[in-house]
């Protein structure tokens, strides 16, 4: 029989409606509006050309051997530029190349969580971080929000004890688009407790609208050495199913995480590599085109929502997704299902933990028409639902 540490297994809850939307149409034929895929839905966002061809090019090549665990070195190279552009100073050498986002989530909690250690993270928040955590058998404890945007730091420092290993953010935030603001205030708890160690997950940080400015822990000098960034190109270059993102950290903990690279997954795709590394020799015009379509979509739905009266919605400030607010006394996996039935996809906020409890997440990044048409739908069957 398998080890107890299994016992907690289940599918992503954020994917719930995603596989019951495809039963639906496989077993009736009806088509769905699919507003609950943490993805691009139209074939309007594409990855840059120069990645197509990178790809035909590596081919051509024979580029299907194993390449150096911790990535190419010319994109190792590029990433560090990149992520000292943003304001983290950073070396070849503290950059791996991880498949996707989701390992560097899973192999920061590997390296830092022991039997009985503490975990801080947010609520709502990812569900995979506390997948892991559970795994680990290290024990949870969710930060609150004064507000969307601004974590309780009060309530921060009281939460930290000689246990706790680390603490886990992400901004812009999933599942609601928020950015954190309070950087400065958070960095003066983190200055208290050296012990702990911060996991910043910014898979979103070129998906920010204007006038909003992504921050990171990692731009402040004092926290550099302390906090593991954790990033990826399904987002921003629009290469979700290529799976292929990058843990930014200190060189002797990149280090560490290169061997847990090399003794699971071995290396990520050759061909996959020289393809991100295209990505970011992309012209600017190619993200300036991307956001320009981003902010269209977002205004649109957020515009059609707010007429909503059943509805509060913020509107986020980066990624692409809307989290807005059911009626009192709604459930929000009864409305999730009902509105299956009417046709339109979404995600029960409860998905991402117990303060999720109440809301829908959706994605906007559907064509204008069908965008439009899933929202009517989805606000016409909120009309007939009771709190």
């Amino acid at each position: 029989m398998w080890t107890d540490r299994l016992s907690h297994f289940e599918l992503p809850p954020q994917w719930s409606t995603m596989r019951e939307a495809a039963r639906i149409e496989q077993e009736t034929g009806r088509q769905i509006i699919h507003m609950e895929k943490g993805d691009y839905v139209s074939p309007e966002f594409m990855p840059p050309a120069e990645s197509f061809a990178a790809i035909a090019r590596s081919l051509r090549q024979g580029y299907v051997r194993y390449s150096p665990g911790p990535g190419l070195w010319e994109l190792r190279e590029a990433l560090a530029e990149e992520m000292s552009l943003r304001g983290r100073p950073t070396i070849p050498e503290e950059i791996i190349v991880t498949p996707g986002a989701k390992f560097g989530i899973m192999a920061t909690l590997l390296l830092f969580l022991d039997d009985g250690d503490e975990v801080i993270m947010p609520d709502p928040g990812y569900p995979p971080d506390e997948f892991w955590a559970r795994y680990l058998r290290a024990r949870i404890k969710h930060i609150a929000f004064r507000d969307p945007r601004r974590i309780d730091t009060e309530q921060l420092a009281k939460m930290i004890t000689p246990r706790t290993k680390l603490l886990v953010l992400n901004s812009p935030q999933r599942p609601n688009g928020q950015l954190i603001e309070n950087i400065e205030e958070i960095a003066e708890v983190m200055l208290r407790f050296p012990h702990v160690t911060i996991a910043s997950d910014e898979i979103f940080s070129k998906m920010v609208y204007k006038p909003f400015v992504h921050r990171s822990l990692s731009y402040l000098p004092e926290l550099r050495e302390r906090t593991v960034v954790i990033d990826t190109f399904s987002k921003s270059y629009v290469m979700t199913g290529l799976r292929i993102g990058w843990v930014t950290a200190p060189l002797k903990l990149a280090e560490k995480y290169n061997i847990l690279l090399q003794n699971s997954c071995t290396n990520v795709s050759t061909i996959i590599q020289e393809a991100a590394l295209a990505a970011l020799q992309a012209p600017a015009s190619y993200h300036e085109n991307w956001l320009a379509l981003l902010t269209r979509k977002r205004d649109l739905a957020y515009k059609l929502l707010a007429e909503c009266k059943r509805l509060q919605t913020d509107i986020p400030q980066g990624s692409f997704y809307l989290f807005s607010k059911l009626p009192e006394g709604v459930d929000d996996r009864e409305a999730v299902r009902r509105l299956l039935h009417r046709g339109v996809a979404v995600v029960p906020g409860s998905a991402f933990g117990p303060a999720g409890a109440g809301h829908i997440r959706l994605t906007f990044t559907l064509e204008d028409d069908i965008l439009a048409e899933g929202i009517r739908r989805l606000t016409a069957e909120l009309a007939s639902l009771q709190g």
